[in-house]
Parts: C-alpha cells; structure tokens; sequence
C-alpha cells in the first residue's frame, strides 16, 4: 500500500521557512506534523508519495531541508532508509529541481546528529 502526502493540498500552498517560529508553513512543521507521523506507520516494501507541484510555486533551502533532512538528522531515519521510502510525483518538470535538492539533502544529512527541541 502507498500512502501519499499532497504538500500544496495536505500541507499549504505556501510552505516557507525552517522553524515553526518562522511560519505555520515551516519545514519543522511539516516534518513533524505530516511526514514523520506517516513515516511512522508505514509498513516494510510501501512508499511514501511526495506530490510536489498541486498548488505550490515553488521551495525555498530552508524548508525542504529541514522538512526531509531533518528526519535524518533527528534520528527517526537514516538516509538511505528515507531515501528509498520516498517517491516524488509532479507534473511540472521544473519540480525535478526540487526532487534531486530534497535527495541531496537528505543524501548529505548527518544521521541523529541534533537532538530535536521544538524551535
């Protein structure tokens, strides 16, 4: 079974930001409001669908690092074990941008490497 997160739809149409003293719309809130309570409950060979372009212009660094790396750095997953859970889906091309930033990120993330404190 897949399970899938729509940002735009799920989350916001305009996620901005690292910390959720930043925006509602923070990375640290998407990670740990919507994709780690997934990830948690997701079963071994299911995948985890990332719709990335329904209704959003577009990410900034922050947000998506600290949304996808920072379940690596956090300790909740390592990198290749998120790396392989994840599948990003869009229908503009100019979203492939944003997939190769998130695997690049979560690629270059130290795992459990900062204790989670809620900003």
């Amino acid at each position: 079974m897949t399970k899938e997160i729509n940002i735009g739809k799920d989350f916001s149409k305009h996620p901005i930001g690292r910390f959720y003293s930043d925006s509602d719309s923070s990375g640290e809130r998407f990670r740990e409001e919507v994709l780690k309570p997934i990830l948690e409950i997701t079963k071994p060979g299911e995948k985890v669908v990332i719709v990335l372009d329904d209704g959003v212009d577009g990410y900034g660094s922050s947000f998506l690092v600290e949304a996808f790396a920072g379940i690596v750095k956090h300790g909740y997953l390592g990198n290749s074990d998120l790396d392989n859970l994840l599948v990003f889906k869009y229908q503009d091309e100019d979203f492939a941008f944003y997939e190769r930033k998130i695997r690049q990120y979560i690629k270059e993330a130290k795992f459990n490497s900062e204790q989670y404190e809620r900003s």
